[in-house]
């Protein structure tokens, strides 16, 4: 091998070493580069995925706002609803406790007059006997005769429904008497016709009872038999309510008695209690109310509550103040 080649091969070998040498740097500087290239991708990815998470968040957010927001609403609408329905059972509370108060009446006048029935009866028959007791009306001792003979029938039968067919019998024999003494415009106190006036009533004959029941009122003489405990203008005020009350549950008219009992009212200035003056009145206008008389509906319902504050007609107040109020805007 000449020097020549000798040379080359050095430098060869030279350059063989220096290569070998670079090769450690060179991978280093890949790996720093390409470590640097994934860090700048990261931050990228990263910076491309907060938005989509705030984003995500936003929405998120705004779902559960829109959600709280309605059930805001729901909640507002519910208590506007309960709000509603308070008011319409205090109303029904009203009526239900005027009701009641109505029926603990009844119930304890029906609970006097069967206790007292015998005793009624012998007082019936000590008057029949009194001759200081209008002295020279034989006509009216004698059907206070037939009126005790019928009563003692009644007592023998237990069924109040079945009693009506002797109601019915004794109103016959004594009718003609109790007409007369009405159109005659006799003035005394009659026990006959107080008791057919009693049993017109039980029977639902009001076209005949509600006539002899306001003349017997107006003279202020007549007192209920001892079994009863009210005098006659609240007898006749209960009756009457309870018969027009049948009468709007069927979609029928009171009229025109109904007005003729508050005309009487009125007039002749009843002394009542507060609970069936009230009623009187509350009845009168759900009548005027049914066939949309609403100022005359109104006026009643005010004066029942005037009378008594728990006659069960707020709410019917209410509605038919707003009622008139937009056909005055219109």
């Amino acid at each position: 091998m000449n020097l020549i080649q000798q040379r080359r091969l050095a430098r060869l070998a030279k350059q063989n070493a220096q290569k070998e040498a670079a090769k450690p740097a060179v991978k280093q500087g890949v790996k720093k580069t390409v470590s640097k290239f994934r860090a700048t991708l990261q931050q990228n990815k990263a910076e491309t995925v907060a938005p989509a998470k705030k984003s995500e968040k936003i929405d998120d957010l705004e779902s559960q706002v829109g959600d709280v927001e309605g059930s805001v609403d729901e909640l507002k609408s519910d208590v506007e609803s309960q709000g509603e329905k308070t008011d319409e059972l205090a109303g029904t509370v009203d009526e239900l406790s005027n009701d009641l108060d109505s029926v603990k009446s009844d119930v304890s006048d029906l609970d006097y007059r069967v206790d007292n029935v015998e005793s009624d009866i012998e007082k019936i028959k000590e008057k029949l006997g009194d001759e200081n007791e209008f002295i020279g009306n034989p006509e009216l001792e004698t059907h206070k005769a037939i009126l005790a003979d019928s009563i003692d029938e009644m007592l023998n039968v237990e069924d109040i429904e079945d009693r009506k067919a002797y109601k019915a019998e004794a109103i016959v024999k004594l009718i003609d008497f109790v007409n007369g003494y009405v159109s005659s415009a006799a003035k005394y106190p009659n026990i006959v016709a107080v008791w057919v006036m009693i049993w017109l009533f039980d029977l639902g004959d009001i076209a005949r009872a509600l006539p002899l029941a306001l003349h017997l009122a107006k003279q202020k003489i007549h007192n209920m038999p001892t079994r009863f405990k009210s005098e006659i203008e609240t007898f006749i005020c209960d009756q009457m309510y309870d018969w027009a009350a049948a009468q709007l549950k069927a979609n029928k008219s009171a009229g025109p008695y109904l007005e003729q009992v508050i005309h009487a009212i009125e007039s002749d200035k009843w002394q009542l209690p507060d609970i069936v003056h009230g009623k009187m009145y509350a009845m009168y206008g759900k009548h005027l109310d049914a066939i949309a008389e609403n100022e005359a509906a109104l006026k009643a319902y005010e004066k029942a509550i005037e009378i008594n504050p728990r006659a069960g007609v707020k709410k019917s107040i209410e509605r038919l103040t707003a009622t008139l109020a937009k056909t005055k805007e219109s």
